[in-house]
């Protein structure tokens, strides 16, 4: 019995967790005015081909359709364990979504006629405030899942994904001051480096010694030193994204809005029922024999498979009966999205 309640619980902590990642990204990269590409590693092979972008993403939106019904199954058989990891999946599945279908927005968007390119600053924000997310997202399961969910094998897991996320931010500083032209900012982002270093290393020491002894001591330390490593990456990224650091965005037509929100509304319309069948999971985790929790996990399952259409027909067509308004340049369904 306790074994089965600590696996609701890393559930519940799990749900609300990839309900909040996918949020983030939405937040940084579809409500947003702010029109730049997404230069993250994965989309560096699609470069300026819209077309390899708009094939990708509808052959994703397929593989999450399964996924979805997968919880469903899964969810509906006490199988909490294997829900974790579908949501985990289906969490990376949606964020790297996002991030190829604002892309696509851009590319298709800056294509129009009378559209200005985006110039690139020396911090790319989005770059930056991912890795900050991530890194809390890291820091809340130290602090939130159950001390028996917490193997060694996922300690080593969780230190990689700090580790890994503190190197995206500390590049991008030693990046930011060496292409800085204001002595100020050159030393700033070297102290902004220092900063996080050191919060970091004495974070790390002491996951190393509670993966050495898994017990409530050894992880309220981990607790702990993580508090000044999340205030020292947002101090960081609030500096690292003042306007004088980023460039200047594209200008886009009025066509290129269009396109842009065609495609931008389409994605909303795949986040929005993902977040929310997260966030029933969690409820249904708690409450396991509410029909109504099981019915809202079916619509939210329907309404990813419509969203899904909708998003495919936005990349083919660039343009989309639920978006098909003048001046708006932000996705009509974006109020549809859970707030945290």
């Amino acid at each position: 019995m306790a074994a089965a309640t600590d696996a609701i619980q890393s559930l519940a902590v799990f749900s609300e967790e990839c309900a909040a990642r996918m949020q983030a990204v939405a937040d940084l990269l579809l409500l947003t005015s702010d029109i730049r590409p997404v230069n993250t590693e994965s989309l560096s092979v699609f470069g300026e081909s819209y077309a390899k972008c708009r094939d990708t993403i509808i052959a994703r939106t397929k593989g999450l359709s399964v996924l979805t019904r997968d919880v469903l199954q899964q969810m509906g058989s006490g199988k909490y364990r294997e829900c974790g990891d579908t949501l985990k999946e289906i969490c990376g599945m949606v964020v790297s979504l996002t991030e190829c279908s604002s892309h696509a927005a851009y590319l298709a968007a800056t294509s129009e006629p009378g559209a200005i390119k985006s110039i690139p600053g020396i911090i790319d924000k989005y770059k930056v405030s991912r890795a900050k997310f991530d890194i809390e997202h890291s820091c809340n399961q130290i602090q939130n899942v159950p001390i028996v969910e917490l193997s060694p094998f996922r300690i080593v897991t969780i230190s990689g994904e700090i580790s890994n996320n503190l190197h995206i931010l500390t590049r991008a500083c030693i990046l930011a001051s060496d292409a800085s032209e204001e002595q100020f900012h050159k030393e700033q982002f070297r102290l902004c480096v220092k900063s996080v270093t050191a919060c970091a290393t004495a974070l790390l020491s002491a996951i190393k010694k509670y993966k050495n002894t898994l017990d409530e001591r050894n992880r309220t330390r981990c607790v702990v030193f993580c508090k000044p490593l999340v205030q020292a990456c947002q101090a960081v990224v609030e500096y690292a994204t003042e306007g004088e650091h980023l460039g200047t965005p594209a200008q886009l037509s009025e066509s290129g809005k269009k396109v842009q929100t065609a495609i931008l509304g389409g994605c909303m319309s795949v986040v929005s029922p993902c977040i929310q069948l997260c966030l029933c999971v969690q409820a249904l985790a708690h409450n396991s024999t509410s029909e109504e929790l099981q019915r809202k996990i079916i619509s939210c399952c329907s309404a990813i498979t419509d969203g899904s259409n909708l998003l495919s027909q936005a990349l083919r067509q660039k343009s989309s009966p639920r978006t098909s308004f003048v001046g708006q340049t932000q996705p009509s369904d974006s109020s549809s999205v859970s707030k945290k």
